[in-house]
Parts: structure tokens; C-alpha cells; sequence
């Protein structure tokens, strides 16, 4: 049942009961001696999803090669996480606010995504001051964030226009500090 849930989450359909049932080949009433809701069964099936494509968060050979590897490795990494995970992430983003379970879930992912960051690109960011660099790391993991990458999926812009805009956007927040002859920091995003 659960295995249904998740197929029918990655074929775009919300999973209803009767859905569920025969997809899994039960009963109604089946489903219902294991599950006390059709919520909790959606929720089991979006925690199995998470935790099956768990690995894809990994970037490879973190924070290790010149920059622009670094940054293509990251990109690469976005995509295909958010390609695997797009039907689940988009059905936990409508069900966080009402299920705390589910919005824990998805501030561990978030979570994850920005230490991978302050990680990955932790050379260039430690030229910064703390909340400076905080700073960037809050916009480089909201530039590569499944919002981003769904935002414009959904606009038909494509995987290969996505990795060039973010292969674009993710420099400029890593230049070093330029300071002024009065000794204060001037950065692409300001003081």
C-alpha cells in the first residue's frame, strides 16, 4: 500500500483511498486496518519516498576541486535530486503546514541543502564575516532551492537553461569582499 502511495505521488496524481487500494490490489477496508487515515499512509509513503532517494541529496566530492567544478558538481546535484524527488517535494510543500511531521521533514531537507553549501563552497565564504556569510548562504540555497528549480520547470524552462542560470547566479555571491579605503566591506549584495 505504501509502494502505491508512491507510485501513484510520481505518476502526479494525489493518492486517494480507492486509488491506493487498487493500485496495491486491496480493499478499502484494507487500507484502513493498517492506516487509521488516508493521511498517515500518504505521510508513510512520502517518508519511504524521502528515505529511498535520500543518497541523491550527496554531493559528490564535496567542497574538493576548483571552483567551477565545484559549482557544476553542485548543479548537477540540484537537478537530479529535484527531477527524482518533484512529485513528493510539491505534495509535502501542500501538506507542511497542516502536518508538523512533514514540515520537519522538509526544513531536515533544507537544512541539508544549505550546510552542503556553506561546505561545499566554505573557501570562498570564509573571506566573509559570519552574518555575511550566512547571508550568502541563505541566497545560494534559496537560488538552488526545489522552489527555483520548480518555478522554473513550470515555466517550460529547460534542465539545460536551469544549470546555466544557476552556473550564473552562483559566482558573484562567492566573489571576495572588496574593501574601501575606510575600511568597510563592499560586496555584490552590499554592506
Amino acid at each position: 500500500m505504501v509502494d502505491a502511495v508512491i507510485d501513484l505521488l510520481l505518476d502526479g496524481h494525489t493518492p486517494s483511498v480507492e486509488a491506493v487500494a487498487g493500485r496495491a490490489g486491496v480493499s478499502v477496508a484494507s487500507v484502513f486496518r493498517y492506516f487509521a487515515t488516508l493521511d498517515d499512509l500518504r505521510h508513510e509513503g512520502i517518508h519511504r519516498f524521502l528515505e529511498r532517494i535520500d543518497h541523491l541529496l550527496a554531493v559528490p566530492a564535496i567542497g574538493s576541486g576548483s571552483l567551477d567544478d565545484r559549482i557544476d558538481r553542485l548543479v548537477r546535484a540540484r537537478l537530479r535530486y529535484y527531477d527524482e524527488a518533484a512529485p513528493v517535494a510539491r505534495q509535502v510543500r501542500r501538506q507542511a503546514a497542516e502536518v508538523p511531521d512533514l514540515a520537519a521533514s522538509l526544513q531536515r531537507v533544507r537544512s541539508t541543502l544549505a550546510d552542503q553549501i556553506a561546505q561545499h563552497f566554505g573557501e570562498e565564504l570564509d573571506a566573509f564575516r559570519p552574518g555575511e556569510r550566512g547571508r550568502r548562504v541563505a541566497v545560494l540555497a534559496t537560488i538552488t532551492s526545489f522552489e527555483s528549480w520548480d518555478q522554473f520547470t513550470t515555466a517550460g524552462v529547460s534542465a539545460r537553461s536551469v544549470a546555466l542560470a544557476w552556473r550564473e547566479a552562483i559566482p558573484p555571491l562567492l566573489a571576495p569582499p572588496i574593501r574601501s579605503e575606510l575600511g568597510r566591506i563592499t560586496t555584490p549584495l552590499g554592506r
